[in-house]
């Protein structure tokens, strides 16, 4: 969907709902180029239900994940172009704009002050300049501790053309000395007293914030580090693909492939190699079974047990470990079809195949073969239809294997390597998505049910407060 039409399609849909909403920066290029590498939209956390509904009304996007926390909610959307090459756009709303839970400016405020800004047939609201300026500043110094040379220009310009405004607008979270050494220090453009100030705003707005509110500040931090917490080790924001095939397939061509497809699909898209697991059951046969125990069996059963279960900790404290954003990990993964090729290091059959059953599946397998065909129609003696002699024992397992996965669950997608590059890249990324987008419906049917129902009890009184 080209972007002026998805920005068209997004702006009637939210005035529809009645949501009121700014824009917060990056809009200069609109409606044709987005600057950033998403769109923030600052709204009021009791408009969140119908901002989604508003982005799930577009029919030709599809949400491919969800995020959120006290004060954003991302969402990622599959099915957008908002630059060349690019399928997918990642949409932030903002419903504080606070540091540790603590409120730098009121977010109700800021909305009122918006002003109009007319883009080709778009009209929409922006925040007033000193309120821009401040949440543009802030978003790195205060919340991040650096500061970003993108937006200083801009803000150093409004403030040195409304110096009493910016004071005024600082004044009430950090008082009169932290906001005026702020601002005078951005006019005079000195990164070293800029710096200098993040530990007196802070201070202040943490002093300042409590005292006013002691309970209700104290219960908003808390409530921040829990939920930043929960997020960043929860295994939820994890979503995982698994590409299995020979590299003569052009496995590894594949997933070069994928990764800028499925940019903004999810807050991080990285590459892994898939760790050696133990066989399960269905993978043991009793030959190789033999053959790995007499490999390993050097090492002793105790040793090839710990060995497992040391594997098997890591494994699952990787689905825990901290995550910045919504991360999509895909996994390059050893040739299914040639066999088991894992080892249980001479330890009991029976520990292996528990270990594992034990692993961490990944949400969707893409298995990359050769010749999809073979798979289907192979004879159990390893005869293909192309009129070969027997083949030797490793090539008896292909179409064995093959068919084994494809009746394994809706999860395994089958891949037919010998159609061209693109079409399979193409294939691939219509599963990949058609996962996402179902696992992002489910989070959000969960997750908006009861506000729904609530929203719908209270009547349309919120949907007459949008300014279309």
């Amino acid at each position: 969907m080209p972007f002026s039409s998805f920005l068209a399609a997004l702006f009637q849909s939210l005035a529809r709902e009645g949501v009121r909403f700014c824009v917060l920066r990056n809009y200069e290029g609109f409606p044709s180029a987005n600057a950033g590498n998403d769109i923030d939209f600052l709204i009021l956390p009791s408009e969140l239900p119908r901002a989604i509904r508003a982005l799930r009304s577009i029919r030709q996007v599809r949400i491919s994940g969800y995020t959120e926390l006290p004060f954003v909610a991302n969402v990622f959307l599959a099915g957008v172009c908002p630059a060349p090459g690019s399928r997918a756009l990642q949409i932030d709303f903002d419903l504080n704009l606070t540091w540790k839970g603590l409120p730098y400016l009121s977010a109700e405020a800021v909305l009122e002050a918006a002003i109009p800004r007319q883009a080709g047939n778009l009209e929409f609201f922006v925040p007033s300049p000193v309120h821009e300026a401040i949440i543009s500043l802030f978003g790195s110094l205060l919340i991040g501790g650096w500061l970003k040379e993108k937006y200083f220009p801009g803000v150093q310009r409004t403030f040195a053309g409304d110096r009493s405004g910016a004071i005024a607008a600082l004044l009430p979270q950090f008082g009169d000395k932290a906001a005026t050494g702020l601002v005078d220090a951005v006019i005079d453009g000195s990164r070293d007293r800029i710096l200098g100030c993040i530990g007196p705003l802070r201070a202040s707005l943490a002093r300042r914030s409590l005292l006013r509110r002691p309970v209700r500040g104290a219960l908003s931090v808390a409530r921040h580090y829990a939920r930043v917490f929960a997020f960043r080790h929860s295994p939820q924001q994890l979503e995982t693909v698994c590409v299995l095939g020979s590299d003569s397939c052009g496995k590894t061509q594949l997933i070069e492939a994928l990764a800028p497809m499925l940019r903004s699909s999810a807050g991080v898209v990285e590459k892994r190699l898939l760790p050696r697991r133990p066989p399960c059951a269905s993978e043991a046969s009793g030959a190789h079974a033999g053959a790995d125990s007499s490999a390993g069996s050097s090492r002793g059963p105790l040793v090839s047990m710990a060995k497992l279960v040391f594997e098997l900790l890591k494994e699952w404290r990787s689905r825990f470990a901290e995550k910045k954003a919504l991360t999509l990990c895909i996994f390059e993964g050893y040739d299914l079809l040639a066999g088991p090729q894992r080892r249980h290091d001479g330890g009991p059959m029976w520990f292996a195949r528990l270990a594992g059953r034990l692993f961490p599946s990944p949400d969707l397998w893409l298995l990359l073969a050769a010749d999809l065909d073979a798979i289907g129609d192979a004879d159990a003696d390893g005869r293909e239809s192309k009129g070969e002699e027997a083949l030797p024992p490793e090539e008896f397992r292909r179409p064995e294997a093959g068919r084994s996965f494809a009746k394994a669950g809706n999860r395994r997608v089958l891949l037919d390597a010998s159609q061209a590059a693109g079409s399979v890249a193409e294939e691939a990324y219509a599963a990949i998505i058609d996962t996402l987008a179902g696992r992002a419906a489910r989070q959000l049917k969960r997750r908006f049910r009861a506000l729904d129902a609530a929203d719908a009890a209270g009547g349309n009184e919120g949907r007459t407060g949008g300014r279309a």
